[in-house]
């Protein structure tokens, strides 16, 4: 469900590539996020692997730590790329209503 929502994101984002190792690098350039989220995509996508693939064994175990670990980052991944448009819309209506009244 995380690299799911991670493709999503890099989907609409324009983020593209082979694979979603290469999408999320792509996404660097496409979405405004601090440094260290960023990086964290990169951890969801290794504990993504982990899960599906017996082969890959960054994380020792995934258990429902790390799955609740991982949600949480895609929903701050998440709020911070799309919340803020929200926010700012509130902010800029609510400015134009005090000139307005004002």
């Amino acid at each position: 469900m995380v690299r799911k929502t991670l493709e999503e994101l890099c989907r609409d984002r324009g983020a593209e590539g082979d694979t979603l190792r290469a999408r999320l690098a792509a996404l660097r350039d496409r979405v405004v996020l601090p440094l260290e989220l960023l990086d964290g995509l990169d951890d969801l996508r290794l504990l993504g692997n982990d899960a599906t693939h017996v082969e890959s064994r960054v994380f020792d175990e995934v258990g429902k730590e790390e799955v609740e670990l991982a949600l949480d980052l895609t929903k701050e991944v998440l709020r911070a790329v799309y919340q803020y448009r929200t926010i700012l819309e509130r902010l800029r209506a609510r400015k134009k209503a005090n000139k307005e009244d004002g």
